[in-house]
């Protein structure tokens, strides 16, 4: 039997991989070096880009391929009827029939500058087929929509620029300068978000005082009602949502990000209108037809987005946590304050002077215990939000925070986890990273990589936790404007089945007792870092480590460490060389 030869294979030798690799690095080389020459010279040609023509999913799309089937004709039987005009005047010209070359003539001047007018009127607003329609909403730019106030009849009207001035310089002069003190809290932990120091402040100094809670549709319905009537036992209360259109684009509650669908409004917020008719009647009482009202709270609680929607432009600037690099360059919170005057709607002269305030600093505390530090750095990492808070060196100890706070059975539910015991962070982090895939070499969990999928559903909002208040909250006399809130919102089983939110329930939080930084003077980014660099290498603050949300606090503070070392310098780079070694020679 004839032996059976083995198939060779088909690998080629390193020798060749090397040249075909050597061959194509040529290559890219010798385009990149064309390109340039071509730049230099001017012979850059731009590429076309294809007309993506209309979306499926894009609502009344037939009645605007309707509109441009009817333009095209109409156009083509004006084409007609015009070779028709230039036919019958070429007659008259020959027969000698000068009047109706001249009648002929003036109509078609008549037409070709009615036909010039209706070009000018639509030029940079597209075809008619478009701006006939009805919602012209859909097809306005996000961007665009933000500058643009939106009557009831959704009729697009341009809104003047608004000037924007530098308020006071440090807290205590924001308070007096104001008439009223709004503090705007987060629905999801609202007695975490006042500072005891700064409304005993307010109070001694006798404003008025108004809570805001913000972010009303983030919460179940129940949770709510029972936040509203435990705080209007202390404080005038009101549930608030901002717009749509001044919401992030990332978050799961912005209905503008939900589809094509969707139409990102400016009018569409909730208690609006409770919050003006307030102010109107605190503007009433004083002296004068201007109140000044100062807006504070923590870090990204909403401040400048309640003030966009009730004036219904965006003329302070909102952080909007995406992931993109020019989103990286835009600050990620107020850091002067900044003076807006609104006029009260319907009012005779009426204005609100409002002062958007940065979020509130606290002085630094001492802790003996380790564990009681790090429980107080992971309570205001979660509770501001500030930057990427996904990109923590160590993100165990903030999810460590989030699981002493949450229900186990809602983190089973939220996502898919098999029973752990409560309080359990490495059973919890171990499940969220077999669900993903998140698997090492040899078998190994990731742990820090199931850590960051916490905190990035908790900064984007996916992570729907909600708290309810310590104690019976007891019932409360509905005020005007609830029920226009409450209308808007889900229970807590219509959230639980929805499929882009995971529903958590925490332990709420207290009211923060320590001191609020009334006299330290706010700075720009820019001129803050300059100073602290030259203040000295190695001091940095815990409060602005907390707000990078990329740095990590070491266990001890740097202050308490003394420079032994010298500052660190550029080595050069050696390069060390093998000493030739003589080989004896054996001699026969």
């Amino acid at each position: 039997m004839p032996r059976i030869r083995k198939k060779t294979s088909k690998r080629g030798r390193i020798h060749q991989r090397e040249r075909i690799k050597h061959k194509v690095s040529e290559h890219r080389k010798r385009v990149k070096k064309q390109a340039r020459k071509d730049k230099a010279a001017g012979k850059v040609q731009k590429k076309s880009k294809k007309d993506p023509g209309i979306p499926n999913a894009y609502p009344y799309k037939d009645e605007i391929l309707a509109e441009i089937q009817q333009k095209r004709l109409e156009t083509a039987a004006e084409k007609q009827r015009r070779r028709a005009e230039k036919r019958a005047a070429l007659v008259a010209s020959k027969n000698g029939n000068e009047e109706a070359q001249s009648q002929t003539s003036q109509d078609a001047e008549d037409e070709e500058g009615r036909r010039d007018i209706d070009i000018g009127e639509n030029d940079g607003r597209g075809f008619d087929g478009i701006t006939s329609l009805k919602n012209q909403l859909i097809i306005l730019p996000q961007a665009q929509q933000r500058k643009t106030t939106i009557d009831a009849e959704n009729n697009v009207q341009k809104v003047p620029a608004v000037p924007v001035c530098p308020g006071p310089s440090t807290l205590r002069g924001v308070l007096d300068k104001a008439d009223v003190l709004v503090c705007v809290v987060d629905a999801r932990d609202p007695e975490a978000g006042i500072g005891a120091a700064l409304m005993k402040e307010a109070q001694e100094k006798g404003k008025s005082i108004i809570v805001v809670v913000n972010k009303a549709d983030t919460i179940p319905r129940e949770s709510l009602v029972e936040w509203l009537a435990h705080l209007r036992r202390t404080y005038v209360t009101i549930p608030f949502r901002v717009s749509s259109a001044f919401m992030p684009t990332a978050s799961p509650y912005n209905p503008s990000a939900k589809g094509a669908k969707a139409v990102c409004l400016v009018n569409d917020a909730l208690g609006a209108k409770a919050l003006w008719s307030l102010l109107e009647s605190f503007a009433n009482r004083k002296e004068g037809d201007e109140l000044v009202v100062a807006v504070t709270g923590v870090t990204n609680s909403g401040k400048s987005s309640m003030i966009n929607t009730l004036f219904g432009a965006e003329t302070l600037p909102i952080y909007n946590p995406l992931s993109s690099a020019e989103a990286a360059k835009l600050p990620y919170t107020t850091t002067i304050a900044q003076e807006v005057v609104v006029p009260i709607p319907d009012s005779e002269g009426l204005k609100v002077r409002f002062i958007d305030t940065p979020g509130l600093e606290f002085s630094k505390q001492e802790f003996s215990d380790i564990n009681e530090r790090h429980a107080s750095r992971a309570r205001d990492i979660l509770l501001r939000c500030r930057g990427r808070i996904d990109r923590l060196k160590d993100p165990m100890f903030a999810v460590t925070h989030i699981i002493s706070r949450a229900e186990m059975q809602d983190l089973m539910l939220a996502y898919n986890l098999p029973a752990f015991s409560k309080g359990d962070t490495t059973a919890f982090l171990a499940g969220i990273a077999r669900v993903n895939g998140l698997v090492k070499t040899r078998g190994v969990l990731d742990h820090a990589g199931a850590a960051r999928i916490v905190l990035r559903d908790w900064s984007l909002g996916k992570l729907a936790r909600y708290t309810m208040p310590t104690g019976q909250s007891g019932a409360s006399s509905p005020v005007d404007g609830d029920e226009e809130v409450l209308r808007g919102l889900r229970t807590r089983k219509e959230l639980r089945k929805a499929k882009d939110v995971k529903l958590v329930k925490l332990t709420a939080g207290e009211v923060d007792k320590r001191d609020v930084l009334l006299d330290e003077k706010w700075e720009v980014e820019g001129e803050r870092e300059e100073d602290e660099t030259e203040a000295g290498e190695g001091e940095e603050s815990e409060e602005d480590e907390d707000a990078d949300g990329e740095e990590e606090e070491s266990d001890v503070e740097s202050d308490d460490v003394p420079q032994l070392l010298p500052p660190a310098t550029k080595r050069k780079r050696t390069v060390s060389f093998a000493v030739p070694v003589k080989r004896r020679q054996i001699r026969k």
